[in-house]
């Protein structure tokens, strides 16, 4: 498998004789794309028949067995910095959360419900998405614009449809469903610290106040203030990384106290301040 430089996106065809293949990614996000013919997929003893045209999220870490006679596989790996850097280029953080919803959804109840699309016109419109992405990376552009373009409207193409998916997987795993909701709720108003109270998010989703934190730890994992937390350092690092913008202005973009408070908050968990932090960024060769 070829890497492109700088986004490091791994794109392969998986051409299948009479023969079955193992998929295991490493990469922060997978896709699995039918180009042609048809077969049977296996996982976690789990086994859905797949057709031309279908596509899946593959979790992090997972095999899957493909077996066929005749298909032909597109696969497209993403590694988080991929998925960064075109939520930056995009100016649109905020908005683009939807690409960090997939492995949520991959990892949890999505990768039972088979190909991921529900529309038919979106189902079209991947295809020549996907078309385009696999042709501008044969070709080793030097242009890599169409490829962040398309995997951009193509991964929230795939989150529109596992959001609006009314299968009854989703009907039986209401759960899931809501802290999927909740995580979005949270990502999309990381800068306003009133809509991120407890209180409010609880008020919001119709959830008590004393059962949320609890709620929370048992749907992902982790508590909801260091979800939180985590989740600000991670949006602070991605513009220490990929921008140029100022200290300050990352400060007052995600509702830090001014520069000394962000410094001394990400010192204090990530054991540099933010000024070493892109500087080692920089000699490292990571932007």
């Amino acid at each position: 498998m070829k890497v492109l430089p700088v986004e490091h996106i791994d794109v392969k065809e998986v051409r299948f004789c009479h023969e079955e293949i193992l998929i295991k990614t490493k990469a922060f996000l997978s896709l699995v794309y039918v180009q042609k013919g048809s077969g049977r997929l296996t996982y976690d003893e789990r086994t859905i028949s797949f057709t031309e045209s279908k596509l899946f999220v593959i979790p992090q870490n997972q095999f899957y067995h493909f077996k066929s006679e005749d298909a032909l596989l597109t696969v497209i790996q993403c590694p988080v910095e991929f998925i960064d850097k075109i939520r930056l280029e995009a100016d649109r953080i905020e908005s683009c959360e939807n690409l960090y919803k997939l492995q949520y959804i991959s990892n949890n109840y999505h990768a039972r419900a088979g190909c991921v699309f529900r529309d038919k016109e979106d189902e079209s419109f991947a295809e020549a998405l996907i078309t385009q992405i696999a042709r501008e990376y044969k070709n080793k552009t030097n242009d890599y614009l169409i490829i962040r373009n398309g995997m951009s409207i193509l991964l929230n193409l795939i989150a529109r449809n596992i959001i609006g998916s009314e299968t009854s997987e989703l009907q039986q795993n209401r759960k899931a469903f809501s802290i999927m909701k909740i995580i979005t709720y949270i990502q999309e108003h990381v800068k306003d610290k009133e809509k991120l109270r407890i209180q409010m998010i609880a008020d919001h989703f119709g959830i008590s106040r004393n059962y949320f934190g609890e709620y929370f730890k048992q749907q992902t994992g982790i508590a909801y203030q260091e979800y939180v937390l985590d989740y600000r350092l991670k949006l602070v690092e991605t513009y220490l990384k990929y921008s140029s913008v100022r200290l300050s202005e990352i400060a007052y973009e995600l509702q830090f106290t001014d520069e000394s408070h962000l410094a001394k908050f990400f010192k204090k968990h990530r054991g540099m301040t933010p000024k070493e932090f892109r500087k080692t960024t920089l000699s490292s060769g990571e932007r």
